[in-house]
């Protein structure tokens, strides 16, 4: 199943990433999640979000900036997803507001405190590391949105320690593999001793 599903959402990204009309009909997919998500974690033009995960055509990046007008960095481990999506961002006429570039989400050259807005995409490997990461280079009061699976979807994603949401603020979403966003917010005295 995993692979089944990373195969379709790089077909559909690499479709939308050459032609408008797939974009705009794949795009859709992403508008309601993207929605609450800014309500969620109450994003404004003032914040800077990171989100790992882009893949070749970053749908919510995009869709973060033009909801809220804030500036959006995209990082990604793959350098071929990351050529495309600079493509992509280009052709909006985005590339002022949105950088991405090729990284990995635990890379020691991400300043972490750059950022008041951290988001996890679904297919972000391994989560739990990716997680650990970000939550010990970000300052106090950043928000990190995490992205969840459906039951139906769960084995193809990376697992996610529950316990580590089970106090955070989440939003569900009616889409075919999120389930649900959660809004971790970093404490002044954060330790994440319980992340396997």
């Amino acid at each position: 199943m995993s692979r089944i599903l990373t195969s379709i959402t790089q077909k559909i990204e690499h479709l939308a990433s050459e032609m408008k009309i797939v974009y705009k009909f794949a795009e859709k997919y992403y508008v309601n999640i993207v929605k609450k998500e800014v309500a969620l974690a109450d994003i404004t033009k003032d914040d800077h979000i990171l989100c790992i995960g882009g893949g070749i055509c970053p749908f919510s990046a995009i869709l973060f900036h033009q909801m809220t007008g804030a500036k959006v960095t995209v990082i990604d481990n793959n350098e071929k997803c990351v050529c495309r999506a600079i493509k992509v961002i280009e052709s909006f006429g985005l590339s002022e507001h949105i950088r991405v570039f090729s990284q990995d989400g635990c890379s020691s050259d991400i300043l972490y405190t750059d950022y008041s807005v951290v988001h996890l995409a679904l297919q972000v490997y391994p989560i739990n590391r990716v997680f650990s990461c970000v939550e010990s280079g970000i300052t106090p009061g950043t928000k990190l949105l995490v992205r969840q699976p459906r039951d139906h979807t769960k084995d193809a994603y990376s697992k996610f320690s529950d316990n580590i949401l089970m106090y955070c603020s989440c939003t569900k979403h009616n889409s075919r593999n999120v389930a649900n966003t959660f809004l971790y917010i970093k404490q002044e005295d954060a330790v994440l001793n319980h992340i396997s």
